[in-house]
């Protein structure tokens, strides 16, 4: 296990990063499996998601509504890659210490997830019961993510941290209150994600904060709260393909974030399945918005795919999509696999929530290629 030396001389060596997301992102383009793993308590098993199978430790998850389930199969559309794995590694109930325990007969030989290359190491939630103060639940809980961190590297595989999915315990329920005092959301978002946000520092690991977006999704989507997570601890399906959503704009480099008005043409440079360049209008007087947009004639009159992008929306508020072109009528767009036909120079596609958007223009069964490109606003 390579290390570098840290700042503080009298401190330990830290292993060095073995692979980035990036990386995970390029070999799941060329057909690889490279799969990675999500370890953590009931909120990454599936607890409240329909049809959720406990994990076994070593086998394989089969819970379908999970996040990592949701994940692999946005993944897969992405990189047409149909053998890319994301693991579902959590169980419900549990704690950093006790994964500490079961790392070799969770991840090593033998077991279904024995080729992990990456593991996002969540827990935080259930550690909080364990201590009688804060000044322990923090102690106790860096020791245990930190040996889990080590581990990895140990065995050549690649550490990130996920925070905890947000959950509605602003107070210690009253028949808990008096033996699990700690047992707020404030305990958890101040002590155990603080330790994680610190680690991934001291060990230069990507860190998603999955507590941050999911408190975001539970102020302010247009999902009542009801829907997202019933038993105030544990996110439902909704809450699941959110969180899906959000772990593939930090895997997908494609992905464009919008938190306000925004607009996506072919300028962007995330854009994918577009026109040849040499296709483009680049008028010196502006007559709208758009600098850039593609009006020309096409050799014949197959429907054409002329733009892709993957968008997630981060807004406080539900965005309006609207989609323009010049003149031809067969122009059309797809919203998440949903034909949306154009109408007018200027179409409201929709408006919409929080979430992972997949934007798709197609050129109709015509022999022109006529689009300028979305307004989220």
């Amino acid at each position: 296990m390579h290390t570098n030396q840290k700042n503080d001389s009298n401190k330990a060596l830290i292993p060095q990063k073995i692979c980035a997301f990036n990386d995970a992102w390029t070999q799941w383009l060329q057909g690889s499996k490279f799969p990675i793993a999500f370890f953590g308590d009931s909120t990454v098993d599936g607890v409240n998601t329909t049809g959720w199978v406990a994990n076994t430790i070593g086998m394989d998850s089969t819970s379908p509504n999970t996040f990592s389930k949701n994940l692999e199969e946005l993944l897969r559309e992405a990189t047409q890659n149909s053998i890319l794995r994301i693991y579902n590694s959590g169980f419900s109930g549990t704690n950093a210490s006790w994964a500490v325990t079961i790392l070799e007969e969770q991840f090593g030989g033998g077991s279904a997830y024995q080729d992990a290359q990456m593991i996002g190491i969540g827990f935080g939630i259930n550690d909080r019961l364990l201590y009688p103060n804060e000044k322990a639940y923090r102690d106790g809980f860096k020791g245990s993510i930190e040996k889990i961190i080590n581990w990895c590297y140990s065995k050549n595989i690649q550490p990130f941290l996920l925070t905890t999915q947000a959950i509605v315990e602003p107070g210690a329920n009253t028949e808990y209150a008096a033996d699990y005092p700690m047992r707020t959301s404030e305990h958890i978002a101040c002590i155990a994600n603080e330790v994680k946000k610190e680690l991934a520092e001291a060990y230069g690991l990507q860190i998603i904060d999955m507590n941050e977006y999911t408190e975001r999704f539970l102020q302010y989507s247009s999902i009542s709260a009801q829907r997202i997570i019933s038993d105030r601890l544990h996110f439902g399906d909704i809450g699941h393909r959110y969180e899906a959503g959000v772990l593939f704009s930090c895997l997908s480099p494609r992905t464009i974030v919008v938190d306000g008005y925004t607009k996506i043409d072919y300028s962007s440079q995330k854009i994918k399945n577009s026109v040849p360049d040499d296709w483009l209008s680049m008028p010196e007087v502006l007559t709208d918005s758009f600098k850039v947009y593609v009006d020309c004639a096409k050799a014949d009159s197959t429907d054409m795919m002329i733009m892709s992008a993957w968008v997630f929306l981060n807004a406080k508020r539900k965005l309006t999509l609207k989609a323009y072109k010049t003149i031809s009528p067969d122009t059309y767009v797809k919203l998440n696999g949903v034909i949306k036909s154009l109408i007018g120079a200027e179409t409201v596609i929709d408006h919409l929530d929080q979430g992972l958007y997949f934007l798709q223009v197609f050129t109709g069964a015509s022999s022109k290629a006529d689009f300028k490109g979305f307004i989220l606003e």
